[in-house]
């Protein structure tokens, strides 16, 4: 299990933890296959890669868990995986990169961009005299930052791009046909599809929110279309890890690594812990 931001320093806790793990088995080869329970608030894309390079060096397979949230990156993390499980419960995010404050505070990309966008236009549509938009000017100079502005719009791009690579090799590497007309799907049907996908996603007027959960029912409804494994119906799965996930939690908070901002890291090596990462 992993509960953590995906923050810088994450990538060489995970390197490690699995190069542990793979060294127990005394093999060389890659093996069978890695699940991964996640829980995240989000973080850097740039790790999202990292991680990703980790587990598919170790691994043929990859599997995710969702038994609560995984927001922004962490959806981006989950969709690379080979399956996904989640239930009625649980939530995945817009993908949303965030930008640290000066006073050290992480704050959504989208909104940042989308208001950028929403002042440049109404400045550029704006006929009349200056005065008309005078306030507007000042307040686009005084709060947007180039360099911000640059960064974010990168880190979305990011995200697209890895989506459109990682879904077609992963997550739809069994698509052969369409489900209602049966045609056989291409390599850039899949391809189409991914990017569809990382677009909605990456929506903020969809979503609206950093933090609004996208759940189950509209992940696999008509317009997104993602298969997801939903382990809520299987009884004793259901029982299983919800079982497990709640000892994790609880246990966390016992020893001071219950909020977010904690790193928490369980496998069959024990347990990893950095308290506050941020």
């Amino acid at each position: 299990m992993m509960r953590s931001p995906i923050r810088f320093g994450l990538d060489d806790v995970v390197r490690l933890e699995i190069e542990a793990l793979h060294e127990r088995t005394r093999r060389k080869r890659k093996l069978p296959k890695l699940v991964v329970i996640l829980e995240t608030g989000g973080g850097y894309i740039e790790i999202v890669e990292r991680l990703y390079n980790i587990f598919r060096n170790h691994y043929r397979l990859v599997d995710f868990i969702i038994p609560n949230f995984a927001y922004s990156a962490g959806t981006v993390l989950a969709l690379s995986g080979d399956s996904i499980f989640m239930d009625y419960y649980s939530v995945l995010g817009p993908i949303d990169p965030q930008y640290e404050t000066d006073d050290g505070r992480y704050v959504p990309g989208l909104g940042y961009l989308y208001k950028f966008e929403e002042l440049k236009n109404f400045i550029n549509g704006c006929s009349g005299k200056p005065d008309s938009y005078r306030s507007e000017l000042a307040y686009l100079l005084k709060k947007f930052d180039p360099g911000v502005l640059f960064h974010l719009e990168q880190s979305k791009n990011h995200s697209i791009s890895l989506l459109e690579t990682w879904l077609p090799r992963h997550k739809f590497k069994n698509w052969k046909v369409t489900q209602t007309t049966r045609k056989r799907v291409t390599l850039a049907y899949r391809k189409k599809r991914a990017t569809q996908i990382a677009e909605i996603l990456s929506d903020p007027a969809r979503w609206h929110s950093h933090g609004r959960g996208i759940g189950l029912r509209e992940l696999t409804s008509r317009e997104i279309n993602l298969k997801i494994e939903n382990f809520g119906i299987n009884t004793d799965l259901n029982s299983k890890i919800r079982q497990y996930y709640d000892l994790v939690i609880d246990y966390a908070h016992k020893i001071g690594c219950g909020d977010m901002r904690s790193t928490v890291i369980h496998s069959q090596n024990g347990l990893r812990r950095i308290a506050s990462m941020a």
